[in-house]
């Protein structure tokens, strides 16, 4: 890898990459980035390899955008020659120093890092200043279905509670747990307390006086539990329960006066 000083290079021949991180792109973001280019020049160039008679992008985006906007005909830059790995190495661990990525965007950039990039999970921690543990979490939840990774990133359920579920390693069971977390809201004591009973009810162990421990094949069954609903009296799987926050005198109004409040 040989590093240069910076030149001036025309922005009509620079390629952007071909894969681009497109939602990380906040066009107010750049538009703001634009009027501090305008005021005061850019400060970091950006850094491009050599190809095929042009240049490709391989960090500093934003920074390109930003003097698009500008009509600037004309980048600071830092040509390198780079191979791909050290391509995906600088664009990943540019892109994680970014403000206000969602846990499964971080996730994508260590798994680009680690795929792609060529590192060991101990290489990354140290090229990015994380624990080795924060890296292997990040890559485990990397490997989640989307549905997974949507409700961590909006916040329906944490990364330690769906950490503690994927203890479970039955797919169907597994996915009732999780759709009730996300339904209800759960902490990390529930989850655990879950995903023991299914531990002990998987093993299909149980204690008996005097006999200690015995083992016997259970069938798992995925069966659903019931509470009371306070206002109809009616049952109400505990799957879709949702819980209300309310003062005593407004838990009178929605319970209704045919039901007794405590």
């Amino acid at each position: 890898m040989e590093q240069n000083q910076f030149q001036m290079i025309s922005m009509d021949l620079i390629d952007r990459p071909i894969k681009i991180a497109r939602e990380l792109i906040d066009p107010e973001k750049v538009r703001e980035l634009a009027e501090s280019i305008r005021e005061i020049g850019l400060l970091q160039p950006v850094i491009l390899r050599p190809s095929n008679g042009r240049y490709e992008m391989v960090a500093g985006d934003r920074r390109y955008l930003a003097h698009k906007m500008l009509n600037l005909k004309e980048i600071k830059a830092v040509v390198m020659d780079l191979d791909d790995h050290e391509t995906v190495v600088i664009r990943g661990i540019e892109n994680l120093q970014r403000e206000n990525l969602t846990p499964s965007e971080e996730a994508k950039f260590y798994q680009l890092l680690y795929e792609e990039g060529g590192l060991s999970a101990s290489q990354i921690a140290k090229k990015t200043g994380r624990a080795l543990s924060t890296i292997t979490r990040y890559l485990r939840f990397a490997e989640c279905p989307e549905e997974v990774r949507k409700a961590v990133d909006n916040k329906e359920i944490s990364l330690l509670v769906l950490e503690t579920l994927m203890e479970i390693d039955d797919p169907d069971i597994f996915n009732y747990h999780f759709k009730m977390a996300v339904a209800n809201g759960i902490n990390n004591t529930t989850a655990r307390i879950w995903v023991d009973d299914y531990l002990k009810t998987k093993a299909g162990t149980y204690y008996s006086e005097g006999e200690g421990v015995h083992q016997s094949n259970i069938e798992i069954e995925t069966r659903p539990s019931f509470m009371t609903c306070d206002v109809c009296l009616g049952p109400v799987e505990i799957k879709v329960i949702k819980n209300l926050m309310v003062c005593p005198e407004c838990r009178k109004k929605v319970k209704g006066s045919n039901v007794k409040t405590s």
